[in-house]
């Protein structure tokens, strides 16, 4: 029997974590999405 990974639900804030750096590139493209969509929501706050 195969062992399959798990899919955990990790929680990714806009500061970011030494966790994201662990998963490599993806984890760095999950957050630049984060970080982007942050500042777009707060560019949008200000109009």
């Amino acid at each position: 029997m195969s062992k399959k990974p798990k899919n955990i639900p990790f929680k990714i804030t806009e500061k970011g974590s030494l966790g994201l750096l662990a998963y490599g590139d993806i984890g760095l493209r999950a957050w630049r999405e984060v970080k982007k969509i942050a500042q777009q929501k707060k560019l949008n706050e200000k109009k």
